[in-house]
């Protein structure tokens, strides 16, 4: 097989070792040839404990003519695009397919801009390529079934696993995580630290690395971009850029490489940052009463009152209304296994439970008393928008759980999520941010009332 690849950033010139180390005959190109001898070069260095043979084309028609496959991983600007996807189509290889490494463009439109959609694809890898098994398998509105099922040989052959996913903005993993992003930031904004927020992601959902030190860590000036994208695309307030991260990037402040971003790195890892929040269980005698609620019904309201004038009692929930409910000298947390957050806002008037967490012998992080406090909130947003991609059609709930569990390294993919708490906890808990904030961003997808409503009966 002979793979051209353009652009020698990171991504170029990890997707070029991965496809040279498969044992394809590869050729890359970039800007010019100063620039191409210079990514060559690095490649080849990077390459060193594993080393590929890889050559240097110093045109991209030059690159393209006897390629079978032709990678395209430049800058992510459709302009950009467009005018190498003009000269590709110049070289006149009737046969050629073209995949772009796009996160977020239109395959539609690039297909377009080539002159022949049918042999246009996505094939979106993850950074670095040599290590993530996933690709994403990106079908134009006019690809050729045959190009699309070449493209997912073509992955498998190289040690990936390929989801298929329709032409859509952000596609999958950016699409389905955007709220888990999006809430963070909102988090922020209404007085949680970046520290805290990622605690209780690390502690309650077991992701590897909290989403504000990852949007730091990738950078805000890509993640704004591909937010701007997915609002314009969508036209849906659920996708509005968050103020805080503009502001950021305007001041410069942009993430870790720019030594500034949600963190600021002169005072220290977030890790450490994050560790010092995290309260280990100790040894109690206290005696308490938790009692667990999905919501906040006149019910459970009443159950509360009941246990309350009898003794301490902790409520274990996420939603909102208990902020208004919670009987005065009563607790709140919210149990996640081995780990809690607790309730800790004096503006709201209410004191930490820590004697339920040190009760249940797990570490906690004090949180504010915000409709779905933080892992509830950010979850249940996720699988929403999870729920959404495979409502309409986007990808299938099997490729969609793959796709957080490799692309993202989550635990237990969304809709695995949503079959484990159920549809109705789900439900109960979107619809309780969406009388607590007032914001459309948390309307059910009508796929996930269905479900609910199916559960019930």
């Amino acid at each position: 097989m002979r793979v051209a690849v353009a652009g020698l950033g990171p991504m170029g010139r990890g997707i070029a070792r991965v496809f040279a180390q498969a044992g394809a005959a590869v050729v890359v190109v970039d800007a010019d040839e100063e620039t191409t001898a210079r990514g060559h070069a690095r490649l080849i260095e990077e390459a060193a404990g594993a080393p590929v043979e890889v050559a240097t084309a110093g045109s991209v028609a030059d690159a393209a003519r006897e390629a079978d496959l032709f990678v395209e991983a430049i800058v992510e600007r459709f302009e950009v695009k467009r005018t190498l996807l003009e000269q590709l189509r110049a070289a006149g290889n009737e046969k050629l397919v073209v995949a772009s490494n796009t996160s977020s463009l239109s395959i539609g439109e690039m297909g377009t801009a080539y002159g022949d959609p049918a042999r246009v694809v996505g094939m979106h890898f993850f950074n670095p390529p040599t290590k993530m098994r996933l690709v994403e398998i990106i079908r134009g509105p006019r690809t050729d079934p045959a190009v699309v099922e070449l493209a997912r040989q073509w992955a498998s052959a190289l040690g990936k696993t390929a989801v298929l996913c329709a032409d859509s903005p952000n596609f999958i993993v950016n699409r389905v995580c955007r709220p888990l992003y999006y809430e963070s930031q909102l988090l922020v904004t209404q007085g949680m630290t970046p520290p805290a927020i990622d605690a209780v992601v690390r502690g309650a959902l077991g992701h590897r690395m909290g989403p504000l030190e990852l949007l730091d860590f990738t950078g805000l000036v890509t993640h704004l971009g591909s937010s701007e994208t997915a609002f314009r695309e969508f036209g849906d307030p659920r996708y509005r850029p968050i103020p805080l991260t503009r502001q950021l990037v305007r001041a410069g402040t942009t993430g870790r490489a720019a030594g500034r971003g949600y963190y600021d790195y002169s005072e220290g890892k977030p890790r450490e940052e994050q560790a010092r929040l995290v309260r280990e269980p100790r040894e109690s005698g206290a005696d308490v009463v938790i009692h667990r609620a999905v919501g906040c019904t006149d019910e459970d309201i009443a159950t509360v009152r009941e246990l309350s004038a009898s003794g301490r009692v902790v409520v274990d929930s996420s939603h909102g209304g208990w902020a208004e409910h919670l009987p005065p000298g009563a607790g709140w947390v919210r149990v996640h296994g081995g780990f809690a957050e607790v309730v800790d806002d004096p503006v709201a008037g209410i004191e930490p439970a820590y004697d339920a967490a040190d009760a249940l012998g797990v570490a906690s992080v004090p949180v504010l008393a915000l409709p779905g406090l933080v892992a509830d909130r950010l979850m249940h947003s996720l699988v929403n928008e999870a729920v959404t991609v495979v409502e309409e059609g986007t990808a299938t709930a099997e490729d969609v759980n793959l796709a957080l569990r490799l692309g993202m390294n989550h635990p237990v993919g969304p809709l695995e999520y949503l079959d484990e708490t159920g549809a109705v906890e789900v439900l109960t808990g979107l619809r309780g941010m969406l009388d607590g904030f007032g914001d459309p961003r948390y309307r059910p997808a009508q796929l996930l009332v269905r479900r609910a409503a199916g559960s019930r009966r």
